[in-house]
């Protein structure tokens, strides 16, 4: 697995901290902030410096992951949603890394620079270990994102199945 890992000031500690584990782990860590703590940088370039990265090597069927660890978490995903494919949230816990990743396919994790590293770690490895729900509604929701960040309209992609697969993915009715 390839994780895309920057960080601005506040979080930098942390994200050198996961990347020595993740690394330890046997993951491939492609380092995208500054090689050395500066106190005078910003968060929206690493933010869409992971987010490209991110839908780059997924584009290539590269199986990859963003982390961003910022001081301000919520701007960081406000930013790193703005690259066109990429789908960042901000999970604090494992419980909402699961929920993120089987319900938008999140593909970027944004954590706070406050976070206890173990808790830290332990997000990132259920982020990095869940994969999305093979149901249609949220199939259906991440194709209307998409046409939307490609078109500027949500038309309401249809997703059919045949009745044999219907069965498969709804009980039947009674």
């Amino acid at each position: 697995m390839r994780i895309h890992l920057a960080a601005n000031f506040g979080g930098y500690a942390l994200a050198r901290a996961l990347e020595a584990r993740a690394i330890a782990a046997g993951h491939d860590v492609v380092w995208h902030g500054s090689a050395e703590p500066d106190p005078d940088d910003d968060y929206p370039i690493y933010a869409v410096r992971v987010g490209k990265a991110v839908v780059e090597d997924q584009d290539a069927a590269v199986d990859a992951f963003g982390v961003l660890v910022v001081d301000d978490v919520l701007a960081g995903v406000v930013a790193a949603n703005k690259v066109n494919g990429a789908r960042a949230v901000h999970a604090p816990s494992s419980a909402v890394a699961i929920a993120a990743r089987r319900g938008v396919d999140a593909n970027v994790l944004v954590l706070e620079d406050i976070a206890y590293e173990p808790s830290a770690w332990e997000a990132l490895a259920v982020f990095m270990s869940t994969s999305m729900e093979h149901k249609v509604a949220p199939a259906r929701r991440i194709l209307q994102i998409e046409e939307y960040e490609n078109s500027g309209t949500i038309e309401g992609w249809a997703i059919q199945l045949h009745p044999v697969q219907e069965s498969r993915v709804y009980p039947p009715e009674s």
